[in-house]
């Protein structure tokens, strides 16, 4: 009898953390409570993100600026926060990944905290320098779609594999945060299957379990959902994750379509 694999469930703390330490380890520490594969950060240079206009001259005269930038900087850790934040999900039977937004970054995911995957957000499809990093790459790949029609990726992909093959899951994603559950758009799982001959997952932006628990169905081989500790804080993906004990019912309920799919 064939052997099931399970769908891989990465907890997205993105940006929750809100650039506090102590906040990303209690909701580590939350987490190291349920059954989950990954959890997830994000890192980025807001400085190599963004473009070189006049919005950095103003800020370099005045050190104050209300844009992405200013957002960015307020909710980003260190690498040194990054290592510790590893060495913890370590020590909680977690397994840290965290998405790039700049080369510099990546290559200190790569290189220095050996993350296990490489996730190319839905932002970041036309980051060809990231993309080329990543050809040469031996690691798994998910690639994100929300921003992405069916020619970026096909563009993508044509990247992605031009030095080997790879490793490829797409992710369907919508790109709205929170996600409306009428604007899900599930039937892209399948189209993305057929079009692509991959293997396809979801990254769920709603605030319902019943477009994953839907997903598993069609077979998708990863779930990702933000999660943090109270969609009261104020940060840029608060109100489209779930709380602490929300999440937990949502990897419970995911389980039990798995078992009941199989």
């Amino acid at each position: 009898m064939k052997k099931v694999e399970k769908i891989k469930i990465i907890a997205e703390i993105g940006p929750n953390h809100n650039g506090d330490i102590n906040l990303a380890k209690r909701i580590l520490k939350k987490l190291s409570k349920i059954k989950i594969d990954y959890v997830k950060f994000q890192l980025g240079n807001p400085f190599n993100i963004y473009s070189n206009n006049a919005i950095f001259a103003n800020y370099q005269k005045s050190k104050k600026f209300n844009n992405p930038i200013k957002m960015s900087l307020q909710n980003q850790l260190s690498q040194k926060s990054h290592r510790y934040l590893k060495k913890l999900s370590k020590e909680l039977n977690l397994r840290y990944a965290c998405t790039a937004f700049d080369l510099q970054s990546l290559i200190f995911l790569d290189k220095e905290l050996k993350i296990p995957f490489f996730k190319i957000a839905s932002g970041e499809i036309h980051s060809i320098d990231m993309l080329e990093y990543i050809s040469r790459s031996n690691k798994p790949i998910i690639l994100s779609t929300g921003m992405a029609n069916f020619k970026d990726i096909e563009k993508n992909l044509k990247i992605l594999t031009k030095f080997k093959k790879q490793n490829i899951t797409l992710l369907h994603c919508v790109s709205s945060y929170p996600t409306d559950i009428k604007n899900m758009n599930l039937k892209r799982i399948d189209h993305l299957k057929k079009r692509f001959k991959l293997n396809v997952g979801l990254s769920d932006h709603s605030l319902s379990n019943i477009p994953a628990i839907l997903s598993v169905a069609k077979n998708v081989k990863i779930i990702e959902k933000h999660v943090t500790l109270s969609r009261k804080l104020i940060g840029p993906d608060h109100k489209a994750s779930l709380e602490i004990k929300e999440f937990e019912e949502f990897v419970k309920n995911i389980k039990e379509a798995e078992i009941l799919h199989n």
